[in-house]
C-alpha cells in the first residue's frame, strides 16, 4: 500500500491521458509523463538522502511542481510535511522545527523571503530545493527533474504508515501535527473518487483551496483515483477560477462558501463557457441555502457540501446530489459513523444538540509527539470533533456550532489564542481577546478587543499591520476596538463568553 500507487496504476492504465495541467501556463502531463516526472524526484530525494519515515516539508503553491514533489515523498516512504504558502517566519519556523525537517521543497521567492533570514534557527534542516529561480544555499528543482531515472517502484507502506503530517492549531494556540497515513488517504481518497464527487476519468477538476490543506484528499486524491484530471492555479481569483474552468472545459470545481460568492459577483461581469462545469462542491464552512440555490442556477451545476476535518482525512458526511436538505451536511459516508453526544458521552436524541463523535477509516493516527492531546481526542475508537450538531429523523445531520474558541474565515481556520499571542508581543498592548464576528461574505471575520497599557498609544491601523508582519495576513484582525475593561472570571481569565454576550455576537 502507498497513496502513490493511484498514479502508477493511472499511467499504466490510461497514459497518454490528462494527469495534471497548469492553469496559469497551460502545460500539461500525461499521466505516464506525470509519474515519470514524480519517479525522477523521487530517485533525487533518496540519493539526497531522504529515508523512510524522514519528514519533508513542502512550501508550494498550488502548481504541478506541488503535487509532483508529494507523490515523490510519498513514493519513497518519507513524511510530507506540507505547509501554507502565505505562512510568514514564525509559523514556519515552529512547523519545521516541531516536525524536524530535515528537507525543505520551496518556491524561490517566498524561501528567499521568509525562511532564509530564519535558516540559521533551522537546526533540523540540511537541505533545500527551490522551484521557480535562484536561492542561496538551495538546489533547483529543476535539475532534480531534469536527470536521474525515470523508473522508481514506490516503497510498500502499511496502512498505519506516517504519509503527512498536516498543521492544526489547538485550544493552547500551538499548532498541532496531525498524522495522516497512508491507509486514511487511500480509503478518502477511493471515498471520494468513488462515491461523492461522481467523476470519471476524462473529467477534469480544479479547486480554488490551498493543496496543503486537508481539502486536497477531495479536490486531488479523489479525482486522481478515478484517473481525472487536475487543473491547478497558484493563487484564487474569482475571474481566473472562471477562466480556468472555462477555457479547460473543466467537469468539478470544490471551494469554500466565500470562493462562491466571489465567484457570482465575477460571473455578473463577465461572459464566461460553464457548459462543462456539472459539479460544485463546498466544505470548510456552512454555505447559506440561498447561495446554494444561486449557484445552481447561476453556473448550471448540481451542488454538494460536504463535511470533515483534517483529523478525519476530510469527507466523513456529505449532501447526495439531488437529495440534499438546506443547511445539512447530509448522512454519514460509506464506512463512517457519526453520533451526536451529550457531555457525558451518551447518545442523545433526534433533534438534540450535542458534541460530534465520528469513527471511519480516515481518522487520523495521532497528534505528532502530543500522546496527551491525543488521548483527551478519544473515547475509545470515537474521535471527538468539538463541533455541536443534531442530526434529524431522516439520518441528516446539521452542525450548530462549534465548542472551541476556533472562528472560519473564507474557509481558514483561525484560532484566537495565536493572534492573541502576537498581539500581547506589541509593546502597547496590555490584554487582547480576539474573537469572531459574523461576515456576510466570510462567514465569520476575526475582531480584536484591546486593553492598552497605561500612558502608551496605539492605532488600530499599527496592529493590525504588526500581525500581519508576524501571521499569514488571513490570520490578522480585520478591526481592532479599544477597551477600558474585559469581563473576567474568579481566576482572572478574560470570558469571551460573556463578552460575546455584551457584543451581542
Amino acid at each position: 500500500m502507498n497513496i502513490a500507487s493511484i498514479i502508477e496504476y493511472n499511467a499504466a492504465r490510461i497514459p497518454e491521458w490528462t494527469a495534471v495541467i497548469d492553469g496559469d501556463t497551460g502545460r500539461l502531463f500525461s499521466h505516464s509523463r506525470f509519474n515519470a516526472l514524480v519517479n525522477k524526484l523521487a530517485n533525487a530525494l533518496v540519493h539526497s538522502g531522504v529515508k523512510r519515515g524522514d519528514r519533508v516539508a513542502i512550501y508550494l503553491p498550488n502548481s504541478p511542481e506541488y503535487l509532483m514533489a508529494y507523490f515523490a515523498v510519498a513514493k519513497t516512504g518519507a513524511v510530507a510535511v506540507p505547509f501554507n504558502i502565505i505562512y510568514r517566519a514564525q509559523e514556519i519556523e515552529y512547523i519545521m522545527n516541531n516536525s524536524r525537517a530535515g528537507m525543505l521543497i520551496a518556491a524561490a521567492e517566498e524561501y528567499t523571503a521568509n525562511v532564509l533570514p530564519i535558516r540559521n534557527r533551522l537546526p533540523y534542516l540540511e537541505q533545500v530545493a527551490v522551484a521557480g529561480g535562484l536561492a542561496t544555499g538551495a538546489a533547483e528543482l529543476a535539475d532534480f527533474l531534469s536527470g536521474g531515472s525515470e523508473d522508481f517502484a514506490a516503497v510498500e507502506t502499511g496502512p498505519e504508515e506516517p504519509l503527512t503530517i498536516l498543521y492544526t492549531s489547538g485550544t493552547t494556540g500551538k499548532p498541532k501535527g496531525a498524522v495522516l497515513t497512508h491507509g486514511n488517504f487511500l480509503e478518502n481518497a477511493r471515498l471520494n473518487g468513488c462515491h461523492v464527487l461522481h467523476i470519471n476519468d476524462q473529467d477534469l477538476f480544479h479547486t480554488g483551496t490551498p493543496f496543503c490543506h486537508i481539502f486536497f484528499v477531495l479536490t486531488v486524491l479523489g479525482p486522481l483515483y478515478a484517473g481525472a484530471g487536475v487543473v491547478t492555479s497558484k493563487r484564487f481569483f474569482p475571474e481566473q477560477a472562471l477562466r480556468i474552468i472555462s477555457q479547460f472545459r473543466v467537469t468539478h470545481f470544490a471551494g469554500v462558501p466565500t470562493m462562491y460568492i466571489y465567484m457570482l459577483q465575477a460571473c455578473s461581469k463577465g461572459s464566461y463557457d460553464l457548459k462543462a462545469w456539472r459539479f460544485a462542491q463546498s466544505a470548510g464552512a456552512s454555505m447559506p441555502a440561498e447561495y446554494i440555490r444561486e449557484i445552481e442556477e447561476t453556473f448550471g451545476t448540481a451542488f454538494c457540501e460536504c463535511y470533515g476535518s483534517t483529523e478525519t482525512s476530510s469527507t466523513v458526511t456529505f449532501s447526495r446530489l439531488g437529495h440534499g436538505k438546506a443547511g445539512s451536511i447530509g448522512p454519514p459516508a460509506r464506512g463512517w459513523e457519526v453520533m451526536v453526544a451529550d457531555d457525558c458521552g451518551n447518545p442523545c436524541g433526534v433533534g438534540e444538540v450535542g458534541e460530534l463523535w465520528v469513527k471511519g477509516p480516515g481518522v487520523f493516527k495521532e497528534y505528532w509527539e502530543m500522546p496527551e492531546e491525543t488521548a483527551a481526542s478519544f473515547s475509545g475508537r470515537w474521535f471527538h470533533t468539538g463541533d455541536l450538531g443534531r442530526c434529524d429523523q431522516d439520518g441528516y445531520y446539521y452542525i450548530v456550532d462549534r465548542k472551541k474558541d476556533m472562528l472560519i474565515c473564507g474557509g481558514y481556520n483561525i484560532y484566537p489564542r495565536e493572534v492573541e499571542e502576537v498581539l500581547y508581543t506589541h509593546p502597547a498592548v496590555l490584554e487582547a481577546a480576539v474573537l469572531g464576528v459574523p461576515d456576510a461574505v466570510k462567514g465569520e471575520i476575526p475582531g480584536a478587543y484591546i486593553m492598552l497599557k497605561n500612558g502608551v498609544e496605539a492605532s488600530a491601523e499599527e496592529l493590525i499591520r504588526y500581525c500581519k508582519e508576524k501571521l499569514a495576513p488571513y490570520k490578522a484582525p480585520r478591526f481592532v476596538q479599544f477597551v477600558s475593561d474585559l469581563p473576567r472570571g474568579p481566576s482572572g481569565k478574560i470570558l469571551k463568553r460573556i463578552l460575546r454576550e455584551k457584543l451581542g455576537l
